[in-house]
């Protein structure tokens, strides 16, 4: 109940993470007891198996699922981000002041980074595959199957080259990174990226407000925009239509059933599919994701239990905000404020989050 009125706490499934620590770390006795803020750091704290304290360092970067199949056959192009990761992992080493001592001795000891990816429902919706699909669980898996192969590939070929981390060393691994994957919620960095979808979230509106110093601009969903105009209904009046539908798609009669699945918005999509989806990629994450679920305020509470359970029993390692919302509708645009329209009850949330996993 609480989590449905604030949004949170986050919530931590400890012995899912513990099981699924990766094995030297296991086998040298470190464990997990708490994440960062967004709920996809998942690492050692405290003592150590030698005494010493390390405190977690997050070294992250995101991928874009957006332009997957321009990248995802390219031979070093995964093993580059590493590199990068791996390099920005030194360089804090050796710039760190003497008081980040523990968090300087981790970073040496496991090297753990957190490769990401953001825009995964965009690339469904470039793909015309609905949310909510056995298709979006097939790309879902091919998406992170494939950086999971080569982030561990990566992993091993700069552990030839450079070194494995200590804590592989010591029992015999070549690894250069203990822990590989984090998926984080890329709200900020996604807008860098053209707008695509935040991490591996629903998106919350096909029409929203973006605010810059130069003023507040509408930011249209460019995929429903080619179909918009394909028919003939990319207009003021159908996009003032979507606004008053809080970014909703589902009233326009001139879209198939197809569109309008494709296009459906986080409330509108069963959280069960998110879960769903969260649940198929977990194995090949070695950290956690940020996992956002999006109900209604008068969401049934069995309801709401019932998919928390769901993503214990399915393994889930995390659960970031519940996003939810009262019965409240976005402005409407009126004649002339095409250009810059208020989308204050669609996209935007009121959760502070933590700008470096942004």
């Amino acid at each position: 109940e609480i989590r449905l009125q604030t949004g949170e706490p986050y919530l931590i499934f400890s012995d899912t993470v513990n099981r699924a620590m990766p094995q030297h770390q296991r086998e040298l006795g470190l464990s997990v007891r708490q994440s960062n803020l967004c709920s996809e750091i998942m690492l050692h704290t405290g003592k150590d198996h030698l005494g010493a304290e390390r405190t977690a360092v997050c070294c992250l970067s995101s991928v874009n699922a957006e332009t997957f199949l321009e990248w995802r056959d390219h031979p070093t192009f995964i093993e580059d981000v590493m590199r990068f990761l791996d390099n920005v992992l030194e360089d804090f080493i050796l710039r760190a002041p003497p008081e980040m001592a523990n968090a300087v001795y981790a970073a040496k000891r496991e090297r753990s980074v957190g490769l990401g990816l953001m825009g995964f429902h965009t690339f469904l919706q470039q793909q015309n595959v609905p949310f909510e699909s056995a298709l979006a669980k097939s790309w879902n898996m091919r998406l992170f199957k494939t950086l999971r192969r080569q982030c561990d590939a990566a992993s091993r070929t700069l552990a030839a080259e450079r070194g494995p981390c200590p804590d592989a060393e010591d029992r015999g691994m070549m690894e250069r990174f203990s822990h590989k994957l984090a998926i984080a919620p890329t709200a900020s960095i996604s807008i860098i990226c053209g707008g695509t979808s935040a991490g591996i979230e629903p998106i919350p509106a096909n029409i929203y407000s973006h605010k810059t110093l130069s003023g507040t601009f509408a930011v249209k969903n460019i995929y429903l925009e080619r179909i918009l105009e394909q028919t003939g209904n990319n207009t003021p009046a159908v996009w003032d239509s979507i606004l008053e539908n809080e970014g909703s798609v589902q009233h326009l009669d001139f879209l198939s059933q197809d569109d309008k699945d494709v296009y459906k918005t986080a409330f509108e999509i069963d959280q069960r599919w998110v879960v769903e989806l969260a649940a198929d990629r977990t194995p090949d994450i070695c950290q956690s994701q940020s996992i956002n679920i999006f109900l209604p305020g008068d969401v049934d509470k069995w309801d709401l239990h019932m998919l928390h359970w769901q993503a214990w029993e399915r393994g889930c390692k995390s659960l970031y905000y519940l996003r939810s919302k009262s019965v409240q509708r976005a402005s409407h645009a009126g004649g002339e404020t095409h250009a810059a329209v208020d989308m204050s009850g669609v996209a935007k949330t009121d959760y502070e989050e933590c700008l470096a996993c942004q």
